[in-house]
């Protein structure tokens, strides 16, 4: 099998040569006898829809206890085969597991505090927030519930990827599931997971729309290297913000918690340098779902689907249970170690996760064909949902939740609910009229109104990690690359007059037309037309293109009549409110332009290097970043690590959109008239908060962050992970805030590595031991430079050196 370094050689070797081979022999993944086919996306095999949809098992803590107790001396809070105390594996843990960083003694934090003095100092300083429960005392913000320890192994597995397949696919895994099983967390309750790495390609695990160090973070360099583990520490707390008036959970500095940061839908994956892509196609991706106590009182109160105050419950919140007879009933029994399915924390059977990929599957090898040597973006004809090609749902009749996760590499969806009579009728006919050519722009433009004639309602209640603040009917959703969407759908609408032992079948089916990694488009030939998507959204004026035929994806059979006891969020319900970043705030504006370039894809036009910081936002502060598409017709997920941000504009050279620039890399367009498109998107969803914003062709976002907290490195990138991977990612690193006396301003400047210096290559967000006496822990190998693809002269645009002059005579 390939390694990292081996993808890497192959894939230069191959844009140089034309050929794709590394120096080991040849394997399934060097040279796949399988492409993509795009005339095949719609075409279903005949045994799609007989798999069930896998719901991921949940893991169970190996241990559950106080930092005193899990840092004693003989404690093995990762199970009696692995000794190794918390923070002594190869890449140590987080300095703020056990130390004080200088910034938070503005929070009242005492720096000079190590260990349990630290922990509990920062207990005491990091606010609370209200119980979900009536009439019990708040829940501390840090450490307010024990910590739960958790060990997963990253090994290599065999799947069976759909019925045809000659072979079980060799897959990269997450304990040995794909999709990986589900960290069910809490804020309030930290989380340690010590990943070992038992592949032969070193990895990086992100935890993606979390608030947590760097070192935990995923950066792209702070490596799982084979062999060695890494302690991921998640703190799960919500960011501190100044109190603006006499709150009565006001800490003794004036902050309190930002409540309105609650995460909900979290996911974690791979994020290893150049290799994300591969990684994350092979299997290396799953759901962290985390529970604020805002959420709790939702479903609580039966506002969520749910069980009411049974899925508010952990059976393990406070202590591990060791009885044997007891461990039996909460085990899945084929999996020592992970939940059985209706007895993990929180269990909530009308709350599905689902994670949407494609694939291309090599039908000589049965394996996943990569293709080690493209960058433009990965796409598969075969559909994966949680694992499962082409899978069936059975519901009960009433109001579930959907959690739908893109994790494709660059595949952008167009989500809907179809009735299985509609579905049927335009898999055959096409949703357009008979005797129209599809390939007319006036058809194309009526076709999105003609879906929404026929496609079911549901309710919109979050995007990304967040829970808007209102609940929105929809009959479509956009999903591109990293993005989530928290839906609500109510089948008792759907099927109303269904009765015992009666069923009615729906289909989820992609409408959205894409046949590269370019990005959606549309097949036109007038080159008058747009040949690009409008908009990575709906708005009155300009309606997003849709296929002819959908794609079927899930096929969903509702059972028996209605419930009478269902959830009550209706449209305009209240959920979880968010603060809005104010114009005052924001004390610096920079810009970054995502654009392709001397063979491969650049940010402001350079290549990532991940030694320097190309952004130090002050802590404590507000920016406000434009994120710009440099042209070509390319879409570009923008995910940006650490915060949340809210969009403030998002604007549109619509004039652009016609010009069909053939070359490679393009030529940026020329400056036209940006229109103004955000006003025309619904409130809610507007001043919602994201973690991945996406860049349609020609477009320019605005975004507001505050920086709290952590201290870097981050980064921020393209979430079509072979652009991510071919360099499309610029660092940032928030810094205290500068005095103004001299050797203040020389520390932040250190802190803040504005240029590649003796920097110890992540060991400094490392906790060592005290002195530095013995074995240090390593964050990060030393930097080598991979290959990078030769550029033709005549594509090195402008960043080229001029030719130096002949001297004068």
């Amino acid at each position: 099998m390939l390694n990292r370094r081996d993808l890497m050689r192959s894939a230069a070797t191959a844009v140089v040569a034309g050929t794709a081979s590394g120096q080991e022999p040849a394997g399934p993944f060097d040279k796949p006898t399988a492409k993509f086919n795009k005339a095949a996306q719609d075409k279903l095999p005949k045994w799609a829809f007989r798999d069930p949809l896998k719901i991921p098992l949940v893991a169970r803590p190996s241990a559950i206890g106080t930092y005193e107790e899990l840092m004693k001396e003989g404690a093995t809070p990762f199970g009696e085969t692995d000794p190794i105390p918390i923070g002594e594996v190869y890449h140590g843990i987080a300095r703020e597991w056990g130390e004080t960083p200088e910034h938070w003694r503005s929070f009242g934090c005492n720096p000079s505090w190590v260990g349990s003095q630290a922990w509990n100092d920062k207990c005491k300083n990091f606010g609370t927030v209200p119980s979900h429960r009536k009439g019990e005392p708040d829940l501390g913000n840090w450490g307010g519930l024990p910590i739960k320890c958790y060990k997963i192994p990253i090994v290599e597995a065999e799947f069976q990827l759909g019925h045809v397949a000659p072979f079980p696919a060799r897959m990269y895994t997450f304990a040995g599931m794909v999709p990986g099983p589900s960290l069910k967390m809490r804020l309030g309750q930290p989380v340690i997971v010590r990943f070992q790495n038992h592949l032969e390609a070193e990895v990086s695990v992100h935890l993606h729309g979390a608030h947590s160090p760097s070192h935990s973070d995923g950066f792209p360099s702070f490596y799982v290297l084979q062999g060695k583990s890494r302690d991921y520490f998640y703190p799960n707390i919500l960011p501190l913000k100044k109190a603006c008036k006499e709150e009565p959970r006001k800490t003794e500095k004036g902050y309190v918690t930002d409540v309105g940061e609650s995460q909900s839908t979290m996911w974690y994956h791979d994020h290893a340098m150049d290799a994300t892509g591969y990684n994350v196609s092979k299997g290396l991706a799953g759901f962290a779902p985390c529970l604020g106590e805002h959420e709790l009182k939702l479903i609580h109160d039966g506002i969520l689907p749910g069980l009411g105050p049974d899925s508010c419950r952990d059976p393990e919140l406070c202590r591990l249970v060791t009885d044997p007879k007891r461990v039996a009933e909460l085990e899945d029994p084929d999996h020592p170690g992970f939940y059985r399915y209706g007895k993990e924390p929180y269990h909530n059977p009308y709350d599905i996760p689902i994670v949407l990929q494609d694939k291309v599957i090599d039908p000589e090898t049965g394996q996943i064909a990569f293709e080690t040597a493209g960058h433009n973006g990965y796409l598969g004809d075969t559909f994966f949902l949680n694992g499962v090609a082409w899978p069936y749902l059975n519901v009960e009749n009433r109001k579930y939740r959907f959690r739908f996760l893109d994790g494709s590499n660059a595949r952008i969806y167009r989500l809907r609910f179809l009735a299985e009579d509609d579905y049927f009728r335009m898999q055959a006919q096409g949703v357009d009229p008979a005797g129209e050519d599809e390939n007319a722009a006036d058809v194309i433009r009526r076709r999105p109104h003609r879906y929404d004639e026929v496609a079911k309602p549901f309710l919109r209640i979050g995007k990304d990690s967040w829970l808007w603040s209102k609940a929105v009917e929809k009959s479509s959703v956009v999903l591109a690359m990293a993005n989530r969407a928290d839906l609500v759908v109510d089948f008792k609408k759907l099927a109303p007059h269904l009765k015992p032992g009666e069923e009615a079948c729906f289909y989820l089916v992609n409408t959205m037309p894409q046949f590269d990694g370019r990005g959606p488009k549309v097949k036109l030939d007038d080159g008058g037309d747009p040949r690009v998507l409008p908009l990575p959204f709906d708005t009155a004026t300009t309606p997003v293109a849709e296929l002819n035929r959908p794609i079927g994806l899930m096929k969903i059979v509702v059972q028996g009549p209605p419930v009478e006891r269902d959830a009550c969020v209706e449209k305009d319900t209240e959920l979880n409110p968010h603060e809005a970043i104010r114009d005052d705030e924001v004390e610096v504006v920079r810009e970054f332009i995502f654009q392709r370039g001397k063979g491969a894809w650049m940010v402001n036009g350079r290549f990532y290097d991940p030694t320097i910081a190309n952004a130090t936002p002050t802590l404590g502060s507000a920016e406000e970043w434009v994120l710009r598409n440099g042209g070509g017709g390319w879409w570009h997920p923008i995910h940006i690590h650490l915060e949340s941000h809210q969009l403030i504009s998002y604007e549109k050279d619509f004039e652009a959109d016609a010009i069909i620039d053939p070359q490679d890399p393009p030529a940026p367009p020329p400056p036209g008239p940006l229109t103004q498109v955000a006003d025309q998107m619904g409130e809610v969803e507007l001043r919602g908060l994201h973690d991945t914003q996406v860049l349609g062709p020609n477009t320019v976002a605005r975004l507001r962050m505050r920086f709290r907290t952590w201290s870097g490195p981050f980064v921020f990138h393209c979430h079509n992970l072979e652009h991510e991977d071919m360099r499309m990612m610029h660092n940032f690193e928030p810094v205290p805030r500068c005095e103004e006396s001299h050797e203040s301003r020389l520390e932040a400047k250190k802190a803040a590595n504005i240029a590649p210096d003796a920097r110890t290559h992540g060991n400094d967000v490392t906790l060592q031991p005290r002195g530095n006496e013995g074995e240090l822990r390593v964050g990060e190998l030393p930097w080598e430079y991979p290959a990078v693809p030769t550029t033709p002269v005549r594509d090195a645009g402008e960043d080229q050196i001029s030719p130096r002059r002949p001297p004068k005579s």
